[in-house]
């Protein structure tokens, strides 16, 4: 007599993965350490970046803006760093714009390698594997173009999710270029505005670079102002993280 059906398991996948799983791997792997590094040696070089592109003219923001994407989009920056960076040299009015094309071109490039590392759709069907990983990827790409864009937007809205991974991940899943700009440019705006004007509000104090701020101003101020900008994005985050999962837990709707 057979006895009663185990528990329904996952598909198991295919024994080998396809290039494009281990190209993705090998971005995200680079991706998850060089940005931490590089962003730390950034921000400990405020002083002679604030040299240059302030005596570069009209010219260093256009410069600033380019370099922001260009290392952001290869994975070599996150982008908290050139965003400190910007509001510290700018100011809100001029840094938040330079922000804002820096990680539009960050994100299209980013999206670029991603597709190729990925192979196209190779990633995409490699998830499908997974009913669980499958349906989270088909809410994002097979949902109406709001909800899609409105997803990717809460992704890039939190501060936990690292700009470099969110490309891979979006580009890997096979979500439309056009919806994730859109998403992007929402996500982001709020936490790099927040970076740019707090960062504005230190430099203020007369400091030449960070470590002069910390002892002009002592251990105690700076505090609070790491404080306050650390607390204001993972309020943001918060935030974020609440709606992404009323979005998703409201399940699937009708694709267009």
């Amino acid at each position: 007599m057979q006895g009663s059906p185990g528990p329904i398991t996952e598909a198991p996948a295919a024994s080998r993965p396809p290039p494009g799983v281990y190209g993705a791997g090998a971005l995200l792997a680079i991706w998850s350490v060089v940005p931490f590094f590089m962003g730390a040696y950034l921000l400990s070089q405020i002083a002679t970046l604030t040299e240059w592109f302030r005596a570069d003219g009209l010219r260093g923001p256009v410069v600033f803006a380019m370099g922001y994407a260009l290392c952001c989009g290869a994975g070599l920056l996150p982008t908290y760093a050139p965003s400190i960076a910007a509001g510290w040299i700018f100011g809100p009015f001029v840094g938040f714009p330079v922000c804002v094309a820096g990680y539009l071109g960050g994100s299209t490039l980013g999206f670029g390698l991603s597709r190729l590392a990925a192979r196209g759709g190779q990633l995409a069907a490699w998830i499908d594997h997974w009913p669980r990983a499958a349906v989270i990827r088909r809410a994002l790409v097979e949902e109406r173009a709001s909800r899609t864009a409105l997803l990717v937007g809460l992704l890039r809205l939190s501060p936990s999710c690292p700009f470099s991974a969110t490309n891979l991940a979006m580009a890997g899943a096979g979500v439309r270029y056009p919806l994730f700009m859109v998403g992007t440019v929402l996500g982001m705006a709020p936490r790099t505005l927040a970076a740019v004007i707090i960062s504005h509000m230190a430099a203020q104090q007369g400091a030449k670079d960070l470590l002069q701020l910390a002892t002009q101003q002592g251990v105690v101020a700076v505090a609070i102002g790491v404080a306050l900008l650390v607390g204001s994005l993972a309020l943001i985050g918060h935030i974020s993280r609440m709606a992404l999962d009323r979005a998703l837990a409201a399940g699937p709707s009708s694709p267009q």
